[in-house]
């Protein structure tokens, strides 16, 4: 009957949903009628609105569904997941500022142009739509799947998950499509509050069902008590020299230190992507980044995911009638419509960040690589009818996946944040490093690229496929993709820096140095500071995400003979994490203000005046590539078929 009457309210309260998000869409559609309303908002977004988006992307869906079943599933075993909102914020307080900056020199809405104009580079443009692209169809695809398979699951099948996959891929379109980048913006608002009204109601249900925070934390000291379980509450060590998961691996001793910060540094990709720096160019002005880096991510939503979320995944871990799937079917049994409201929010969560996935990645496709490659006389009114077509396009073939090729959206979602972190070289390049230079960032980024596929499924199950056999697995010493890649990127970048010319730089990206070295320039208090940053910031890293978190596994127990005491009250390990988070907002406080990375200033940015030059008739050019795209996607195809139906594939 419970599912009956969830079948019921589910559709009530999607309808509803989907007729606020209309009427958003359409009210954005009014607004900005013009390519630029389309495309960037009109530059117009009001600052809090980017803090709370961005925010909300970066840490509501993949925190609520992935985050918990983590701990649910592993324990304690990796901390740094809880101080994701300092990592996700740290990179904002970087760039944010200074991007910002020369978007409105350069008069542009999007990383893809920057790295364009900057460093005149094809190669960058394509990686940015291809990280944009992992997002949509990956990363956000991979969280839609799962929602679908709950809504099946709490239906009682009313509502199976080829339907409901196809539900949320028309809500996508319909909000992403219709009113662009300024819709996306005001239900994003909307979306975020839902999402995190969910986390904290959800968190609260748990506190409720397992008899308060005092009753789930001696349960939790049960479990740390059990030789079987004690593992759950600790970090397996600093670096276990294993040859990868797949590959001797053992899964239960690869929660090291150094994959805590790996991983802590895969979560800093979020916001060196194409989606959140979408979200900040497209907003007015600049002088809202440090507050809403500091006290709306790392700050508010931060300590939702410190307590909110470490609370439903521990409880998750004490009793498994209270993990994600099971706990909505609780909340259902005793309200069908209280879980719907749950569920519409988590269902926010999911679609704030597929909907601007869906339509960077569109973006990308349409106006960074057709139109400059292939079509230039395209027309703005063309182009977006065009991008339309791409989120369309986009969303149906995210919707063919989820529900066809589970395994290969899995294996494109875990590449989506690391390959989004090797863009830290190139936007190092354009904001603090001048003398990276085109060469080596492109480099870079192409070993670093290259280090992410080979340390995951994808590259070594297509080695494995041409009958090539790596000697490692997933995450070789213990040590997740996004770092084996950087560790690569970085190499190259600083390698090729040193033996090419660090001056050879084109006309924009002279311009972008005199704008740091004139009115951007930091003040003489922030620069005497600089070291004392450097020290704060490593020292934090090695505490909070690094080798020290060893000390976390006992920082905080007080042992009296086999008796063992939690000082505060509940794991070590948690307590470790919340340290690190409370270390870490002071961390992000002072780099943004006292530093000058993001801090508030006000002065005028002219526009950049690029010289008149003739333009060359490109149509022959354009047909040509269009003839070899064509041809290479169907010779690819063809080899594809016939190679597969050689191995009996």
């Amino acid at each position: 009957m419970t599912s009956v009457a969830f079948s019921i309210w589910l559709p009530l309260f999607v309808l509803f949903y989907v007729a606020v998000m209309l009427y958003w869409a359409r009210v954005a559609a009014t607004e900005g009628s013009g390519s630029d309303g389309f495309f960037s908002a009109g530059h117009a977004l009001a600052p809090w609105i980017s803090a709370l988006v961005i925010a909300g992307c970066g840490m509501a869906g993949w925190f609520v569904l992935g985050g918990t079943r983590q701990i649910a599933e592993h324990g304690f075993q990796m901390p740094s997941l809880l101080i994701g909102g300092i990592a996700i914020a740290l990179p904002g307080i970087v760039f944010f500022k200074r991007l910002w900056f020369v978007a409105e020199r350069l008069r542009v809405s999007s990383q893809a142009d920057i790295f364009r104009l900057y460093f005149h580079s094809p190669f960058l443009v394509v990686v940015s739509t291809i990280v944009a692209i992992l997002f949509a169809v990956g990363f956000a695809g991979l969280q839609v799947r799962a929602l679908s398979q709950l809504a099946e699951a709490l239906t009682g099948g009313a509502v199976p998950q080829l339907l409901a996959s196809v539900v949320f891929g028309f809500m996508l379109f319909a909000g992403a499509g219709i009113g662009g980048m300024r819709a996306i913006g005001y239900f994003g608002v909307i979306q975020t509050v839902l999402a995190f009204t969910a986390i904290a109601v959800l968190a609260g249900c748990v506190l409720f069902y397992s008899g308060g925070f005092a009753a789930l934390n001696a349960d939790l000291l049960k479990l740390a008590a059990s030789p079987d379980t004690a593992p759950l509450f600790s970090v397996s060590g600093v670096i276990h020299f294993t040859s990868g998961l797949g590959r001797g691996g053992d899964p239960a001793t690869a929660n090291t230190a150094l994959a805590n910060l790996s991983l802590a540094l895969a979560l800093m990709g979020f916001q060196a992507s194409p989606l959140a720096l979408k979200l900040v160019l497209s907003t007015r002005s600049p002088n809202g980044i440090a507050a809403g880096q500091t006290w709306v991510a790392a700050g508010f939503f931060g300590a939702l995911v410190a307590f909110a979320i470490a609370l439903i995944g521990a409880a998750g871990l004490v009793d498994k009638g209270l993990v994600l799937d099971a706990l909505f079917e609780r909340l259902q049994n005793g309200s069908p419509w209280f879980a719907a409201w749950i569920f519409i929010g988590v269902l926010a969560s999911v679609q704030l960040l597929a909907g601007l996935a869906l339509f960077v990645a569109a973006e990308g496709l349409v106006r960074h690589l057709y139109r400059p490659y292939f079509n230039s006389r395209l027309s703005k009114r063309a182009s977006v009818t065009l991008t339309r077509i791409a989120i369309a396009v986009l969303a149906v073939l995210a919707m063919l996946m989820q529900n066809l090729t589970p395994v290969t959206l899995s294996a494109l979602a875990a590449l989506a944040l690391p390959f989004a972190f090797q863009l830290w070289t190139p936007l190092l390049g354009v904001a603090w490093v001048g003398w990276f230079t085109r060469p080596a960032v492109v480099t870079g980024v192409g070993f670093g690229i290259a280090g992410v596929i080979l340390t995951e499924p994808l590259g070594y199950e297509i080695l494995s496929f041409f009958g090539l056999e790596l000697p490692w697995g997933r995450w070789p010493w213990t040590i997740h993709s996004a770092l084996w890649g950087m560790a690569a990127n970085m190499t190259a970048t600083l390698i090729v820096s040193a033996i090419t010319n660090r001056k050879a730089l084109g006309a924009e990206a002279q311009e972008v140095r005199k704008l740091f070295l004139g009115p951007l320039a930091s003040s003489t208090k922030a620069r005497g500071l600089r070291a004392t940053a450097w020290s704060v910031t490593l020292v934090w890293f090695f505490l909070a995400a690094g080798p020290g978190l060893v000390f976390g596994n006992y920082a905080f127990v007080a042992t009296d003979g086999d008796t063992q005491t939690w000082l505060l009250g509940m794991p070590s390990m948690w307590a470790w994490a919340l340290a690190g988070w409370v270390s870490g907002l002071g961390l992000i406080w002072f780099l943004g203000y006292r530093m000058e990375m993001a801090s508030p200033v006000h002065v005028v940015i002219p526009p950049y005046r690029e010289p008149l030059r003739l333009r060359k008739d490109e149509s022959q050019s354009e047909r040509q590539r269009v003839t070899i795209l064509v041809i290479t996607g169907i010779v690819g195809f063809v080899l594809a078929v016939l190679i597969a139906f050689s191995f009996g594939g």
